[in-house]
Order: C-alpha cells, then sequence, then structure tokens
C-alpha cells in the first residue's frame, strides 16, 4: 500500500494584498467584499519564476529536506491546471524537469486534464502502478501552474490564484497510508470559463462535494464524523462551512488558514494544505478534496498507521 511521506511547496516570490490588487484591476468595491467574504486576503504573483524553476525549486526542497536521493526516484508525475502552461512541442514540462532534477531513472509522464483534481488523479493512477510494479519505493508528484492574464486571476467571485507549485513524495509503505481516492467528472456540457473571462456557474457544485465525500467515506470504511481534518481546495468558503454542516462534521476540522494566507494554487493546494496542516503526523482519518472547472471533483483519505 501507498502513501505520502512528505509534501513541500514553494509559492510566487510575490505576495501582494486582495486590496492592493483589487485597486490595480480596478474591480468594484462589492465584486472585492465577496472575495473577502470567501476567505481571500492575499495572493502570491510569480516575479521572473518561470515553471520550470518553480517545480525545480518544490522539488528540491523536499529532497533535501528529506535527504531522498534523485536517482531513487522510481516514477516522476507532473501536474498541471491550465493549457496555457503547456510547453511548446517538442518539449514537455515533465521531460524538462526530469532532467533538471537528474531523475535518471523515473518513469514520467504528467496528468494535465482534470483540472485542480489532476493531482488526485496521480494518486489513482500511482496506485495501480505500484501494484504492478513490485520493486518502485518512491515517486513524486509535482504540481506547477501561473496565471498569464491577471484579469483572469480571480475566479469569479469565490477566490483568486496564486502561482506556485508543489511537490508531495509518495512511498510505498509511507507511514500516512493512502486508504482511498474517489474522482468524479459532472457529464453535462460546461463551459467552465466564458469568452469574457467569467467562470460559469455550477448548481450542483455543493451537492457534488457532498457525494464524493460520502462515496470516500464508505471506500475508506470510516464515518464522514471519523475525519479528524478537512483538507479543502482553498476556494469559496462559505459553501465549505455549508458542506461540513451537511456531512455533520464540526466546523472547527476544516483547515482554513490557507484561504486568508495563499490564496487557490491551482491543483497544489492538496499539497500545500497537507505541508501546513500536519495531517501527515496526525492521527485518525484526513479528508483531502480538489474540484475544478468543468464539473471535476476528487477526494482522498489518509490515516497514520499506529
Amino acid at each position: 500500500m501507498i502513501g505520502i511521506a512528505a509534501s513541500d511547496y514553494v509559492l510566487g516570490r510575490e505576495q501582494r494584498p486582495l486590496a492592493e490588487w483589487a485597486d490595480e484591476q480596478q474591480l468594484s468595491t462589492s465584486r472585492l467584499q465577496a472575495l473577502v467574504d470567501n476567505g481571500v486576503a492575499n495572493l502570491h504573483r510569480a516575479r521572473g519564476e518561470t515553471l520550470l524553476g518553480l517545480g525545480v525549486a518544490a522539488v528540491q526542497r523536499l529532497l533535501d529536506r528529506e535527504d531522498v536521493d534523485p536517482a531513487s526516484i522510481d516514477a516522476l508525475v507532473v501536474c498541471q491546471t491550465s493549457p496555457c502552461n503547456t510547453l511548446p512541442m517538442p518539449f514537455t514540462l515533465a521531460g524538462s524537469l526530469r532532467s533538471a532534477l537528474r531523475l535518471q531513472r523515473a518513469w514520467t509522464f504528467s496528468v494535465a486534464q482534470q483540472q485542480c483534481v489532476s493531482e488526485l488523479h496521480a494518486l489513482r493512477v500511482l496506485q495501480a502502478l505500484f501494484a504492478r510494479r513490485t520493486r518502485w519505493q518512491r515517486a513524486l508528484v509535482v504540481g506547477v501552474d501561473t496565471i498569464l492574464r491577471e484579469d483572469l486571476r480571480a475566479i469569479g467571485d469565490a477566490g483568486v490564484h496564486s502561482d506556485g507549485a508543489s511537490a508531495l513524495l509518495v512511498t510505498r509503505d509511507a507511514p500516512c497510508r493512502l486508504l482511498a481516492v474517489e474522482t468524479y467528472n459532472d457529464a453535462r456540457s460546461v463551459e467552465g470559463i466564458r469568452a469574457d473571462g467569467s467562470y460559469e456557474a455550477n448548481d450542483n457544485y455543493l451537492w457534488s462535494l457532498v457525494s464524493v465525500v460520502r462515496r470516500l467515506a464508505r471506500s475508506a470504511r470510516v464515518q464522514p464524523l471519523e475525519f479528524q481534518q478537512v483538507l479543502p481546495h482553498n476556494v469559496n468558503l462559505p459553501s465549505w462551512l455549508q458542506a461540513m454542516d451537511t456531512l455533520r462534521i464540526p466546523r472547527e476540522r476544516l483547515f482554513t488558514r490557507n484561504f486568508a494566507r495563499i490564496g487557490h494554487v491551482f491543483g497544489s493546494d492538496a499539497a500545500i494544505n497537507l505541508a501546513d496542516s500536519g495531517a501527515l503526523v496526525r492521527r485518525g482519518p484526513q479528508l483531502v478534496f480538489a474540484s475544478g472547472i468543468g464539473g471535476a471533483f476528487g477526494a482522498l483519505a489518509l490515516a497514520l498507521q499506529e
């Protein structure tokens, strides 16, 4: 059984208070207040930092802290949310990271079509690969994304994107084991981001969120109330509070600190919240959730083995 041994991340070096950025973008007072109500206070922007540079920095921090030899990594999975961040052929970010980090024997591929849920899908793929390749011991899941147009940084009124990169160290028999992963894609056709840059609302958002969590709990053989901590994607705080009430999980178990401190770092929210919450060394089942534009949802359950 695989688990997550460690998590780390880097953010764009420029930190901006939301109010300053909103003034710069000429957002209305009502729009600013809506973002504040959804938990936003700060954002991070890359200034002169490349996708490759951010990815290398996140992985190197993790490998150095955990004292892991790059040559011991069996697989590298790179996840991106925005298609705007795809490198022109014949280059790939996955290949560039493999070369820059000297991961000589890492089996390398990407998962990039599940929006902010891509990292959870990557873990699901690694579950199958580790079961098949019994000699594998270590893998990396890396998320890297930046916003290329400032008018797309705000996610409607629900949150704000920050630029950054994250890395998960996945190992066989890690103390914090992966109990279950559940994903769901809404079959309805949606625009996602409209031509004017606005985000299409999803009327089934709350119900889909709650349904995926309930299905995850069944797969992990726990009751929702048993989750000792809930690590959300850092968007739409009021909906998360409503979801906690619907699932009958005490609100104080929702990890909310990064809504204001960091904002939404695309698919890296899961790794960032794992790094900051102490979930990897905390007793009891832990819930991690992500959703993406176009009706993509995912959740995973982790537990520290006694």
